[in-house]
């Protein structure tokens, strides 16, 4: 019994350990975002900080500069977070932020890198 207690406090305080850790890592304000103080991950344009306010408050800037989607592509990942992740209604902000993800994180025409090319092959004994 005392090895359970002594279990769950440690993992109550480490939880509220990582909690405030993780909280004051995105405290950026708009003054620190305009001037570029701190970069938030994002392309400086019209825009973003209607992304960082709706987006950035449930996962990483990162998740959003790792894809390249069309305004169709955006729009409908919106949906799906709306439907499936309970992502509010973006009301007028969503016609801005459409623009601005798809202006700055649309489909490139180019892959991750050029293929290989190789003219000589050996067998393999």
């Amino acid at each position: 019994m005392r090895n359970i207690v002594i279990f769950w406090s440690l993992q109550l305080f480490f939880g509220f350990f990582l909690v405030n850790c993780s909280s004051s890592r995105n405290n950026n304000t708009k003054e620190e975002l305009i001037t570029g103080n701190k970069t938030p991950g994002l392309i400086n344009d019209a825009g973003v900080l209607l992304v960082l306010q709706n987006c950035n408050s449930c996962h990483s800037t990162q998740l959003i500069t790792q894809n390249r989607l069309t305004k169709v592509g955006w729009k409908s990942t919106i949906r799906w977070m709306q439907s499936t992740q309970n992502l509010w209604d973006l009301g007028e902000d969503e016609a801005p932020i459409l623009t601005y993800l798809s202006k700055n994180y649309a489909p490139s025409a180019t892959g991750r890198r050029q293929n290989l090319v190789t003219d000589d092959w050996y067998t393999l004994e």
